[in-house]
């Protein structure tokens, strides 16, 4: 908070102290001095009213050949002398609010709560930023009265007390008469002791620091050193090394058999609420429905599926089930003939069409392919896509005789009254 001077008949005065609650009722003094060192002001003074102590602390106010004192400390003063009225009797006021005009046609505002200066409660400002202040702080409740210049009564303050700066300041005869002990008192030979020793100890970190900074960059650099010849030994050890193995992209997806049981044991939510069931989708990561409104209200789908979402019209709508995470299988690979000579007939005989296409060719990369006599780098594996269409069999008998080597389920959907299983087959 900065600090304002200010002139009221022949004397200076400033606001902005920062004021803080003292606890050691015999050393005060002591006290205060030890806390402005602390946090670092050169500028006190001391309030004892209601059985309540403060200091208040400043940086540089004034220059130091005259007394400058301290507004707050006076205005609280002259209340805690004359008293206030309001509720009917003339009687101390512990929380109170008050603006006045300076002046110099600046404002000053404080703020008191349980006979204490808030830490913010002493400040000075223009007309808005103090009437800002003013109204800020009114609308927290639980004040005794508001004391101020006349103008501020249009406002409907409570218990408002119209004065100003000098009915409070002025005695018989019209001069302000100043109390000593509102005066800021210094304190900076403390702090320039203070700062002395802070100088003579900084200087002396200064240089042991500089010397560990020297000793750390020559050890960094011998570091550095050693991690350049270690790293160029791992380089000439991994140039030797064989082939990394392959990297099998079907060992992190789930069999067939355990991704269909998994789907299978979430409920298909088919008419939910009167609404036709438009599709039905499972991929391992989770299960989605589908919907259709129909003749039905939203409401009713929304009592039976709590987490449907539909779509801006309200004629569409979708739910999202997450699956718990699937473990994934290694297995060796076997010819393409080999392994699915056996499903292929198996599927015909149930009449189940299973149509094969030959992915084309992933691009190379090293670990997971081979080289031909030209050098090119090949897979180790032949990749395939297919697709079933069915509305005989349900998933969970196919991915049975789909559960060999290699070969993974990517989506299971349902349909009107099919289901569509697509899927990649790994096969050498």
């Amino acid at each position: 908070m900065s600090i304002y001077l200010t002139h009221i008949g022949k004397h200076q005065f400033c606001s902005g102290l920062f004021w803080q609650s003292l606890s050691r009722p015999r050393e005060l003094l002591k006290e205060a001095r030890d806390l402005a060192l602390k946090i670092d002001f050169d500028q006190l003074v001391l309030r004892k009213e209601y059985a309540t102590a403060q200091a208040g602390f400043a940086h540089g106010a004034g220059d130091g050949r005259s007394a400058v004192y301290s507004l707050a400390l006076a205005v609280s003063s002259a209340l805690a002398r004359q008293g206030a009225h309001y509720d009917g009797e003339n009687q101390p006021a512990h929380n109170w609010l008050a603006a006045f005009r300076l002046p110099d046609g600046m404002w000053a505002y404080f703020a008191v709560r349980d006979a204490n200066f808030l830490p913010n409660g002493d400040f000075a400002g223009s007309r808005e930023e103090v009437l800002e202040r003013l109204h800020g702080d009114y609308g927290l409740g639980g004040w005794n009265l508001v004391i101020g210049d006349a103008e501020l009564e249009d406002y409907g303050f409570h218990n408002f007390i119209e004065k100003g700066i000098l009915d409070l300041l002025e005695e018989k005869g019209g001069k302000i008469k100043v109390s000593p002990q509102w005066a800021l008192r210094p304190l900076r030979s403390q702090l320039l002791t203070r700062r002395r020793v802070a100088l003579g100890g900084a200087v002396i970190l200064a240089l042991c620091a500089l010397a560990g900074i020297k000793i750390y960059r020559d050890r960094a650099e011998q570091e550095r050193q050693r991690l350049a010849i270690v790293e160029a030994q791992r380089q000439l050890h991994l140039q030797q090394l064989p082939p990394p193995a392959p990297l099998h992209p079907w060992a992190s997806l789930p069999p067939p058999a355990l991704l269909a049981e998994t789907c299978n044991r979430y409920p298909r939510f088919l008419a939910s609420g009167g609404w036709a069931l438009d599709g039905y989708a499972c991929d391992g990561h989770a299960v989605q429905y589908g919907w259709l409104r129909q003749d039905a209200s939203l409401d009713s789908l929304l009592a039976q599926v709590a987490g449907a979402v539909p779509d801006l019209n309200g004629e569409r709508a979708t739910y999202t089930q997450p699956l718990p995470a699937l473990a994934g299988r290694d297995e060796a690979l076997l010819p393409y003939q080999e392994l699915m000579a056996p499903i292929l007939s198996r599927l015909q005989l149930m009449h189940v069409n299973m149509k094969v296409v030959k992915a084309p060719q992933p691009p190379a990369v090293n670990g997971v392919t081979s080289a031909d006599p030209n050098g090119t780098l090949m897979p180790l594996w032949n990749t395939y896509s297919y697709m079933i269409n069915t509305s005989d069999w349900q998933p969970v008998e196919l991915a049975a005789i789909l559960d060999q080597p290699g070969i993974r389920i990517n989506t299971m959907n349902f349909r009107g009254d099919a289901w569509t299983i697509e899927g990649t087959i790994y096969a050498k």
